[in-house]
């Protein structure tokens, strides 16, 4: 069970205590999130803090996973997943496949990533599900799952966008820069909410008011509304700094109403025709995003 104040150990100790949060007890929420920010009271507070954020509800929860754990996370996404080079006029960024498909992966590709699993179906649990109802009041949530992981390196940014796809409610993301090098605003990469312009109801002001920066172990999140839920992300500065995260959404049950009012920036696709519906071989360790070369992450461009 992980509670606030738990602090990161050695490689080596790190890897038995892994192994020993993905044992067949052990590998439900309890063992990935901080439990004290589950409680009653801590939901309550949140959702006072949620609803009077600005420009718009949202969210910003800090230190909800054991960091050992994450670390892992990071460790298998760079040297484990294969990821495609995306550009279109709203974003340019290096994406993998929806992570949902990783329980079609075969025995030897999925034992390379018990970590991510983890990570993942604790999200997705019920009582993380409830929990997200909770703070966020978004109503009743799908049994969908609809994640990937995202690397920004330099000059790679996502453009203003409110989200509006299909039947998502809530968006999220979990932010795994690097735990040991602080992630300043000088590297960009900062995630931009926009009001909209007085007077001109779904149109987003040409600045954000709000920004947050992607904090290792942190998970930002907002209940998606058409022509409201105006973001972007800042495009990344720092030359040796990628920006990786995992995002994605919780689903309801069916399109919400407003849809019309929906970003007319938005891509004319239907919903999961942007993803990779099977994760490709995996492509050794090299990344080469926006011009940029780290030779630890396992990302690879396509041809």
């Amino acid at each position: 069970m992980y509670h606030a104040g738990d602090a990161d150990s050695e490689p080596a100790a790190k890897r038995s205590k892994v192994t020993a949060y993905l044992s067949c007890a052990q590998r439900g929420a309890e063992a990935v999130i901080r439990q004290d920010l589950l409680s009653a009271e801590s939901r309550k507070q949140l959702r006072q803090q949620h609803d009077a954020a600005k420009p718009y509800t949202h969210l910003v929860l800090k230190d909800l996973f054991d960091p050992t754990l994450l670390r892992a996370v990071r460790d298998e996404v760079i040297h484990n997943i294969s990821a495609t080079y995306k550009e279109t006029d709203l974003f340019k960024v290096f994406q993998t496949g929806d992570l949902a498909n990783m329980d079609a992966l075969d025995p030897e590709s999925a034992s390379k990533l018990p970590a991510l699993m983890a990570l993942r179906d604790a999200i997705y649990s019920q009582e993380f599900r409830g929990f997200v109802r909770d703070i966020t009041g978004a109503g009743e949530l799908s049994n969908k799952t609809d994640l990937s992981c995202n690397v920004y390196a330099q000059g790679c940014h996502l453009l203003n966008h409110d989200d509006v796809i299909g039947t998502r409610a809530v968006s999220f993301i979990i932010y795994l820069a690097d735990p040991d090098a602080q992630w300043t605003a000088e590297d960009g990469g900062a995630l931009e909410l926009y009001p909209l312009v007085a007077g001109k109801p779904h149109t987003p002001d040409v600045r954000p008011s709000t920004s947050h920066l992607p904090i290792w172990n942190t998970m930002a999140m907002f209940v998606v509304q058409p022509g409201r839920s105006f973001h972007a992300v800042q495009e990344v500065l720092s030359a040796d700094k990628p920006r990786l995260s995992i995002s994605g959404w919780y689903h309801a049950e069916k399109a919400r109403e407003g849809k019309e009012h929906a970003s007319l920036q938005q891509l004319q696709i239907k919903a999961g025709e942007d993803q990779i519906h099977q994760h490709a071989e995996f492509q050794g360790t090299l990344m080469v995003c926006c011009g940029f070369s780290y030779m630890q992450y396992g990302f690879s461009q396509a041809e």
